[in-house]
Order: C-alpha cells, then sequence, then structure tokens
C-alpha cells in the first residue's frame, strides 16, 4: 500500500486466514474480538488491541454489534527497532490517548475519515507504540499479566518488574493509561476469564480460580458490572455451539 489508511470495521462469527504486506493496528472501540495471530488466539476488548505485522497470518470473530478501528500503514513509516519490538510483543496495551483517538475517530461518519484525519491522528498512533511512548516500558509488565493473570500480582511486584517504586508505579500507569496498576490486572484477569468461557468447557469455578478471582461470586459480580451477563450467559452467547 501506498498511504495510511483509518477505517471502521465490523466482523462476523468467523473469518478465513488473511496475510497483507503492510503493517496493521487493531483498536476495538466496541465490543471485542477474538483474535488469531499466527496461530496463538487471544481476545481484544476496549482496553488491549493487536499490532499485525507484514505477512503474518490472523483471523477474527465478533459479534454482529462490536466495532473496531483498523489502521493500515506501510511498514516503512515504523522504525526498524520499533517494527521488531511489535513484532515479538504485538498485543498491545492500549494508551488513553489511544483509545481517546479511536473513540474519537469512530464517531465520525464514514465518509469523513479521510486523508485529514489519518495525517492528524497517525503521528500520536506511531508515537504511542515507539520506543519513547509513554507506555513503552509498561508493555511488557503488561503482557506478562495478560498471560498469567491468576498469579499473585501485588502492586509492589508489578512495580519491581518495571523497575521503579510502587509510587512511581501508580504515577506511570496513570499518565499511559489513566488506571491504577490494580484495575489493569482487574480487566486482565476478567478478559482471560471471557476467554476461557467462550473457548473450553471448563467449570465456571474452575476459570474463576484460575483467573485469580477468590470464588465463582466475585467473576460473576465483575462480569455482571463490566459486561451486563453472567458467566453462565456469556458462555452461552459467545461459546461455539458443539
Amino acid at each position: 500500500m501506498s498511504a495510511p489508511a483509518f477505517n471502521l470495521r465490523r466482523y462476523g462469527p468467523s473469518s478465513d486466514v488473511d496475510r497483507h504486506d503492510f503493517a496493521q493496528w487493531v483498536i476495538p472501540v466496541r465490543g471485542e474480538l477474538a483474535f488469531e495471530l499466527d496461530g496463538h488466539g487471544a481476545r481484544l476488548d476496549g482496553l488491549q488491541g493487536a499490532f499485525v505485522a507484514p505477512a503474518a497470518g490472523h483471523a477474527q470473530s465478533a459479534g454482529e454489534d462490536d466495532r473496531f478501528l483498523i489502521v493500515d500503514c506501510p511498514a516503512t513509516l515504523i522504525d526498524d527497532d520499533t517494527l521488531a519490538r511489535l513484532q515479538r510483543q504485538p498485543l498491545l496495551a492500549l494508551p488513553a490517548a489511544v483509545r481517546a483517538m479511536a473513540q474519537c475517530v469512530a464517531g465520525l461518519a464514514p465518509a469523513r475519515i479521510h486523508g485529514d484525519v489519518v495525517q492528524r491522528e497517525l503521528p500520536a498512533l506511531l508515537q504511542a507504540f515507539s520506543l519513547a511512548g509513554s507506555s513503552t516500558r509498561l508493555q511488557a509488565v503488561c503482557a506478562r499479566i495478560a498471560q498469567s493473570p491468576g498469579q499473585a500480582w501485588p502492586v509492589e511486584r508489578i512495580a519491581s518488574e518495571v523497575g521503579v517504586s510502587s509510587s512511581r508505579l501508580h504515577v506511570l500507569f496513570r499518565e499511559a493509561f489513566s488506571l491504577t496498576p490494580q484495575a489493569w490486572l482487574s480487566a486482565s484477569r476478567l478478559r482471560w476469564a471471557r476467554g476461557r468461557l467462550a473457548d473450553t468447557g471448563l467449570s465456571i469455578a474452575d476459570i474463576a480460580q484460575h483467573a485469580g478471582y477468590s470464588e465463582q461470586s466475585a467473576l460473576t459480580r465483575a462480569l455482571r458490572r463490566d459486561w451486563g451477563m453472567t458467566p453462565a450467559e456469556y458462555r452461552r452467547r459467545y461459546r461455539p455451539a458443539q
């Protein structure tokens, strides 16, 4: 491709594996996306997006009401070091500024998402995920939390992994994500639990335990608060028929 582009998209319940020769960001603006990237599954939502490197195979599924900002970008606009890091760590903790930008673009009529919008918003997106970006030093620990949210993640442990004090960690999370570290952890646990509800036959009690909840009722309260349904209701809605 010769020029970057912003597109708002919806996806159906399944898709074929796609590959392209440009880079791409996937940023949810409503709902969530079951996403497969080079054979590895993940769930994307308002706090977690993804980077698709050129030639990477990817497929996705979503509900009909879910919506996503897709940013297509020539890889030549990304410096080599940043591109290498994004290829190694394609699941992205979405900074508050990127989330706000996505919501702003999503509020535009499709016909108005043209060159001037891309010219205005793309530099900030590139900067957010560059090696000098505001969330860069937090991306690695956010990825580790997302992979193992059921582990004990007290603030002191997260701060130690980042290499800062607990008070400094709170400042960094607030600056980057407008969230506390514990709020980020809670969102990661719920995302992991949703994935197991949709993709496995594990009991709800086991999912709650492995996600780090003190009991099944804690998972139920969290899912009802953030998604308006119980774990059983979520499973009936999102788990494919067996």
